[in-house]
């Protein structure tokens, strides 16, 4: 993941949200979405997220992930009361009708990134690339800033030229991300040999970072993860929890060492600015 920020852009902690499981698109390596549109998509309590965010006396960058944040109902409503003091960053499939309305009405500076989830076989299934490749362009006309990537799955390994034509051509700066999950029988990413990494562009400080056992990381320090019921943890990994965004919180006084001999989401890795501001 990269972070893109410029001079102004300084905040003291970090909450990652997965603000809901929902997703309306259906890739066949998520591991982590539900497709039911008969689940309803809740909309975040902005006067109290505020409140609980004030208490803390920190500026705050709110990370936003799913499922598919913008189907959030009063998503641009958030990003504009949180903008007000605080930061954004998001991931997001672009394909939302929500997009062009964030594009008009939120300060690209108070947005750290944007995150694009470029799903190019399930886009393509769906007919919505040419709506990706739409929203992507006019976010980042706007001045926000913006990259995508795409997930290295084993199985595309023979249509990366044609995934990387599609976002040549139309002016979609991307990469591919590491594939963390199963496939063939086997568990990635300690699974690509050095061919499959070669192909796909990827590095091995881009896989080692995984493996986190041990390491120092400033979980529960001035980084969290908060869950679609609010519930805030340490991380993803460590399930003892620290508070609830609507109720409030309290980060620890101390660093940890990663118990988790595999860390889905190295959290001093995602955001190395701020593991580094500690230091």
């Amino acid at each position: 993941m990269k972070i893109l920020k410029n001079k102004n852009q300084n905040y003291d902690a970090w909450l990652h949200w997965d603000v809901t499981k929902r997703c309306n698109l259906d890739c066949e390596y998520c591991f982590g979405k539900i497709t039911d549109t008969s689940i309803k998509v809740n909309s975040i309590k902005i006067d109290l997220l505020l409140e609980t965010l004030d208490k803390n006396g920190k500026i705050y960058k709110i990370s936003f992930t799913g499922g598919e944040p913008t189907l959030i109902p009063n998503f641009v409503e958030v990003c504009k009361s949180i903008t007000k003091k605080h930061f954004v960053s998001f991931n997001s499939n672009l394909i939302s009708n929500n997009i062009a309305k964030f594009a008009a009405e939120i300060n690209p500076d108070r947005i750290l990134h944007i995150h694009a989830s470029f799903h190019y076989d399930e886009l393509l299934k769906r007919k919505l690339l040419d709506k990706f490749a739409h929203n992507y362009n006019l976010l980042k006309n706007m001045g926000f800033n913006i990259y995508s990537e795409t997930i290295a799955y084993p199985k595309i390994t023979n249509r990366i030229k044609e995934i990387s034509k599609f976002a040549e051509e139309n002016s979609i700066d991307f990469a591919f991300a590491p594939f963390y999950g199963n496939f063939g029988g086997k568990n990635y990413p300690e699974s690509y040999t050095n061919n499959d990494l070669d192909l796909f562009g990827i590095s091995q400080s881009e896989i080692s970072c995984f493996a986190q056992k041990g390491n120092i990381c400033n979980a529960g320090f001035n980084a969290a993860v908060v869950f679609s019921n609010g519930n805030i943890y340490p991380c993803h990994q460590i399930k003892t929890k620290i508070g609830n965004i609507y109720e409030g919180f309290s980060f620890s006084d101390e660093l940890i060492k990663c118990p988790s001999k595999k860390c889905g989401c190295p959290l001093n890795r995602y955001d190395s600015y701020l593991f580094w501001k500690i230091n």
